[in-house]
């Protein structure tokens, strides 16, 4: 057994700290000589030299800056020579203005002569692309070329469309094998990088939208899952769970009812999120009936995910069958955002740019752990330079390649506020609709004044948040510890004068009323359903869906983006389970459900037609807002809206009124004068009744009009 231990890290550009671990009695000391290329250079001097308890260590300075690329040992006399670590080398606090590249070429760029392969590797001795051959078998190794920034380089000439491969990076004392981090295609699984050409789908002719949005409040937002979209056995989407049956049309229930896209165009919404179709990493692919996730645990930045796609063993036809999607969506005048995860990865150990460049896309704690606020073991660092490139990159080509219409961001209060303004000038010069929004909860405390989160939405103003507190206000706070406790729509009439203030954009928690995404239930947690369920326990299946179509009356007339989860229009359940990301099939949208409660998605329908058509949507102050109306709150527990502004009232009559009731009961009003029924008895739509008098039923939205 060997009785002593050499090290050699690099401690800063012009600093190696050598540590000698020795049981002998150590009285002399070392002379140091630093090998460059093979040859002795020159000895080093040794500015400090600390002992203790058998460990030597020792501060030497290089004179001259270390040269990343040359090939550099350490020898000490009468010992073998020594690797020097540099995987401190991200940390230093000049790395970015060193080494920080800007070009727009990474990644393989491909024609049909040659493909061109760069990756950033700086601090890298060495990298060599493992090039697989057309037939699998075998592979052919090519050196690759150190050059401005480091970035790596080498170009191989012939048609490559369709080739495996990786590359293999040398930092000095640890050598990898990674797929490309700017690799737009891979292979079953992710286990190979593959050469694809973007190109054909990029020069695709984009489809103009029929309708015309001047304001992000003008969405409404419904969240998708693409496999959990046409999953279920319950419609004759032939391509079930993929992008492909995405879009089939003229697909129908087993109750005749529209399925699948034409089930989205009858909704009226305006905007299609798609939860994460960027490669994620737990969901077989040579296996997905048997495996299942949301994917929220990505691999990739810029491949998508094969399991959607109706032949994953095909990577080009992955960014064929998404485009074909978007376009699909465009001729139907549907939007189309993409749920993107930046946060965090599914393991940081192997995403490949930690692979290559250690250290550096990974925000650490003083203690230099990684820090962990994302909840899922990493924190990705959008602050560092070619991190925020990364993001920046992944964002424009989705814009570029899919014609995408916007994003939602994961955690967007763990991303810099920097990287996504960025990002969204970015985009903006692409699509200028373009729109961004995510969830800005604050969780980095540490980072707190950087961070995309509602605090800080004053220096974002083109974004919109998540609002938790309209959320907790409508359907009442949804930790499980909370979940008996009621909101408005669940019948707690203390919350009226805090529905006018969640109704109308929540200011001053927000600048603009644009900035409040209105919802009150998503993929996460549990479903609107199963929170009244518990909230309202004891109240029948009848009452508790009238409770859910009245929570859904108030986020399509409320100020600001309206958000909806798919399944929420007919109060579909989870089985009472909150984080369902990795259960198979409770997550379908169940088209027997929609067959059972058709009266609920046409009453759905109906509010988004009648959000679509008013003006007042597309206004963005608060106060400016509340002037169009008078708000009434002296019929306790109803609260009564009412206008004759042009703005909310053209195209249905000269006044306007709105009634809510979460109450129980049922209660009289006077109007003093006639007024026709729009929608009355909990969402019926009448259009010949009318009275100056009426009974308000219970748990009720009634819209009224002169």
């Amino acid at each position: 057994m060997r009785n002593c231990f050499i090290e050699a890290k690099l401690t800063s550009f012009r600093r190696i700290n050598v540590m000698i671990y020795s049981q002998a009695k150590d009285t002399d000391s070392h002379s140091f000589y630093l090998i460059k290329n093979n040859e002795i250079s020159r000895e080093l001097q040794i500015d400090k030299r600390v002992t203790s308890g058998g460990v030597i260590i020792y501060n030497l300075e290089l004179g001259e800056d270390f040269e990343f690329g040359e090939h550099y040992e350490l020898n000490l006399p009468s010992f073998s020579p020594v690797p020097i670590d540099v995987s401190e080398a991200p940390e230093f606090p000049d790395f970015d203005e060193r080494f920080a590249y800007s070009g727009d070429d990474l990644g393989a760029i491909y024609s049909k002569s040659e493909t061109r392969f760069n990756v950033w590797a700086p601090i890298s001795l060495a990298v060599q692309l493992k090039l697989y051959n057309a037939d699998g078998a075998g592979y052919v190794l090519y050196d690759m070329t150190r050059t401005e920034r480091g970035v790596y380089r080498v170009s191989v000439k012939g048609d490559l469309k369709g080739r495996r491969y990786h590359y293999i990076v040398n930092n000095y004392s640890i050598t990898k094998e990674t797929n490309d981090p700017y690799g737009k295609g891979v292979s079953l699984n992710s286990e190979h990088s593959v050469v694809v050409d973007t190109s054909i789908i990029e020069k695709r002719k984009k489809i103009p939208l029929k309708s015309e949005l001047h304001s992000i409040s003008e969405h409404i937002i419904y969240e998708t899952h693409v496999r959990d979209f046409t999953a279920h056995k319950g419609s004759n989407v032939s391509s079930k769970g993929t992008y492909a049956g995405f879009i089939e049309e003229g697909r129908v229930t087993e109750g005749a009812h529209p399925a699948g896209l034409d089930y989205l165009k009858w909704l009226e919404v305006t905007t299609i999120q798609l939860q994460p179709v960027l490669d994620y990493c737990t969901v077989d692919e040579t296996n997905i009936e048997n495996t299942y996730n949301w994917g929220y645990d990505p691999i990739s930045f810029f491949a998508l995910e094969g399991s959607l796609s109706t032949d994953p063993a095909r990577p080009e036809l992955r960014l064929k069958e998404l485009r074909d999607l978007v376009d699909t969506l465009h001729k139907s005048d549907l939007r189309v955002t993409l749920d993107v995860v930046f946060n965090h990865v599914y393991d940081y150990l192997t995403f490949d740019e930690e692979k290559i460049v250690p250290n550096y896309f990974f925000r650490r704690k003083n203690n230099l752990y990684i820090s962990e606020y994302s909840g899922c073991g990493n924190d990705f660092n959008s602050s560092h330079l070619m991190a925020r490139k990364l993001i920046v990159d992944s964002l424009t080509y989705l814009v570029k390649v899919f014609d995408v219409d916007g994003f939602r961001f994961d955690l967007m209060g763990l991303i810099d506020n920097e990287t996504v303004s960025e990002a969204y000038k970015a985009c903006k010069a692409i699509k200028e609709d373009i729109i961004f929004y995510g969830e800005g909860w604050d969780m980095d405390g540490n980072n707190r004044e950087e961070m995309t989160s509602i605090g800080n939405c004053y220096k974002l103003p083109d974004f919109a948040f998540f609002n938790d507190t309209y959320r907790d206000i409508v359907k009442g706070p949804t930790y499980e510890s909370e979940l008996y406790r009621r909101g408005y729509a669940g019948g707690d009439a203390a919350y009226n004068d805090g529905l006018i203030y969640a109704m109308f954009g929540s200011y001053p928690k927000f600048m603009k009323t644009s900035q409040s995404l209105n919802f009150v239930e998503c993929h996460d947690n549990h479903t609107l359903f199963d929170k009244l369920s518990r909230s309202n326990e004891g109240e029948d299946e009848e009452t508790l869906l009238k409770r859910v179509m009245l929570a859904n009356s108030i986020v399509d007339v409320s100020f600001g983006v309206a958000f909806f989860h798919m399944g929420q229009e007919i109060g579909q359940s989870k089985m009472g389970l909150g984080n369902t990301y990795n259960i198979p099939r409770i997550n379908y949208l169940d088209y027997s459900l929609v067959d059972e409660r058709w009266e609920m998605v046409v009453y759905f329908k109906l509010m988004n037609h009648i959000r679509r058509r008013s003006k007042i949507f597309s206004h963005t102050d608060s106060d400016e807002i509340k002037s169009h109306f008078d708000i009434d709150t002296s019929h306790y527990p109803l609260v009564i809206y009412s206008s004759t502004d042009k703005e909310v009232t053209e195209g249905i009559g000269k006044e306007v009124v709105i009634i809510f009731n979460s109450d129980n009961s049922s209660y009289p009003l006077e109007l003093g004068d006639y007024y026709k029924f729009y929608i009355y008895n909990g969402g019926r739509l009448v259009t010949e009744e009318q009275a100056r008098s009426l009974i308000v039923p219970p748990i009720s939205f009634t819209v009224m009009y002169r």
